[in-house]
């Protein structure tokens, strides 16, 4: 199975949730339409290789070398090259690199955990950056056991945690709601990922009715708090953006009608038509609960 598509049309929120609940497997490679557009952890002139296993993410790279892993370990100063280089000729090649290395007590399990943190935790939240990016899902490409450290996490853990560590907001400022806006929940229940306190906070303010900044201001804290955790609540998929318009502008659509339109059109981007009827399964199951 192949799917791809542009994240014009589908957010990649919404294409990590539909490869987390399909439980799919594959490489997941996302790059920027935007030659200007060069992101700290994706240059312009590369792509962004993102691997699943049942809907998980277990590594995360920007070449197809098979180098990226043991260049980390060499960065971060475990192994000296040279010592790194014996080491690779004693790999099997049949188990995930990380397995191997702490298989033979040359990385402990702490070591481990660092090395998927900046592979994959690091990076992920900048790719919400991306602008007129392409993305493409290739259920056939084989899992890269030699980028792999073993461990494995879900999409949407990943970014929640990402997101909150993130200190440099710049490349995501366009991407936040906007102040004056409402944000309304897509779900029934409370949500079932572990939120922080502010998150808890700004997540009982949400009535549909109030704004972020009225959000703010009921909680005393800066306005840009309250966009990046309704950033990270957009991205899990359990509430959306409504963009308050004078009713006097022709423009003012509903929702549905927004998406019916966006789904007329889908036909001249590029999308698969497999990768469309399979989205919009999604997209129905998302909106019945």
């Amino acid at each position: 199975m192949k799917i791809s598509g542009y994240l014009s049309e589908f957010s990649l929120g919404e294409v990590f949730r539909f490869l987390e609940q399909g439980q799919k497997t594959g490489c997941l490679s996302l790059k920027s339409m935007d030659e200007s557009h060069a992101l700290p952890f994706l240059s312009a002139a590369s792509e962004h290789y993102l691997f699943f296993r049942y809907g998980q993410i277990v590594a995360a790279t920007t070449t197809l070398n098979h180098q990226g892993l043991r260049q980390l370990i060499e960065q971060r100063g475990y192994l000296h090259p040279l010592t790194v280089q014996r080491v690779m000729n004693r790999y099997p090649g049949n188990m995930p690199l990380g397995v191997f290395l702490k298989s033979q007590a040359i990385l402990d399990s702490q070591q481990i955990q660092l090395l998927f943190k900046q592979q994959v935790l690091t990076p992920i939240p900048y790719l919400f950056a991306l602008k007129d990016g392409y993305f493409h899902f290739d259920a056939q490409h084989p899992l890269p056991l030699a980028e792999m450290t073993g461990l494995s996490a879900s999409p949407q853990v990943i970014t929640l945690a990402g997101l909150r560590l993130l200190r440099d907001w710049t490349p995501l400022l366009d991407k936040l709601p906007l102040a004056d806006s409402t944000i309304v929940s897509l779900v029934s229940e409370p949500p079932s990922v572990q939120l922080g306190k502010i998150e808890w906070q700004v997540w009982e303010h949400i009535d549909g009715t109030t704004t972020i900044q009225e959000i703010a201001q009921r909680l005393n804290i800066a306005v840009l708090e309250v966009q990046k955790v309704c950033f990270r609540l957009m991205v899990m998929g359990i509430v959306e953006e409504v963009i308050n318009i004078p009713s006097s502008s022709p423009d003012n659509a509903s929702p549905a009608q927004d998406m019916a339109s966006d789904l007329s059109t889908t036909s001249s981007t590029g999308l698969s038509s497999s990768f469309l009827n399979e989205i919009i399964g999604f997209l129905k199951t998302k909106v019945s609960r």
